[in-house]
C-alpha cells in the first residue's frame, strides 16, 4: 500500500485540480477507481504504474493473480481502445482480435508504453499458467 501512496502523491502534485483523477486522489477513493480516472483522463503512465503496484501488492500478500490479470485483460483493452483514434494501429489491432502479441509490437511501435507494459504482464502470466 506504500508504493501506492508514493505514487499517488509523485503524480498528484501534476495534476490540475478540476482533473476527475485529482479529486478522486484527494478524497480517498480506492486505487481502482483512480486508475479508472486516470486511464479515462488519458493519464496513461498513472493508470499503468497503479496497475503494477496492485500487481506486486497481490503477489506479495500471496494472492494468486493469474486469474485477475487475464480476467481483467478483455475490460482494460476496451478502456484503452475507448480513448484511441480508429487510424491507431493499436486500436485497429484490438478491434480485429489480434494477438497479445501483435497489439502489444502495435502499442510499442505507437509509444503506448503504459498498454506494452500491461500487455507484456499478462504474456508473462500467460506463460506462468502454460509452464
Amino acid at each position: 500500500m506504500e508504493m501506492i501512496k508514493q505514487i499517488l502523491t509523485a503524480f498528484r502534485s501534476g495534476l490540475p485540480n478540476d482533473s476527475k483523477t485529482a479529486a478522486a486522489i484527494d478524497r480517498g477513493a480506492g486505487t481502482e477507481e483512480i486508475a479508472h480516472c486516470a486511464n479515462e483522463e488519458q493519464l496513461h503512465a498513472l493508470a499503468g504504474a497503479l496497475f503494477e503496484a496492485l500487481e506486486e501488492q497481490d503477489h506479495a500478500s500471496g494472492e494468486d493473480s493469474d486469474c485477475r490479470v487475464t480476467s481483467q485483460l478483455a475490460s482494460r483493452l476496451r478502456e484503452f481502445r475507448s480513448q484511441m483514434p480508429a487510424e491507431s494501429a493499436t486500436a485497429q489491432a484490438i478491434d480485429r482480435g489480434a494477438t497479445i502479441e501483435e497489439i502489444s509490437e502495435a502499442a510499442q511501435e505507437e509509444g503506448l508504453s503504459s498498454l506494452t507494459a500491461m500487455l507484456f504482464e499478462a504474456e508473462q502470466e500467460a506463460a506462468r499458467t502454460k509452464g
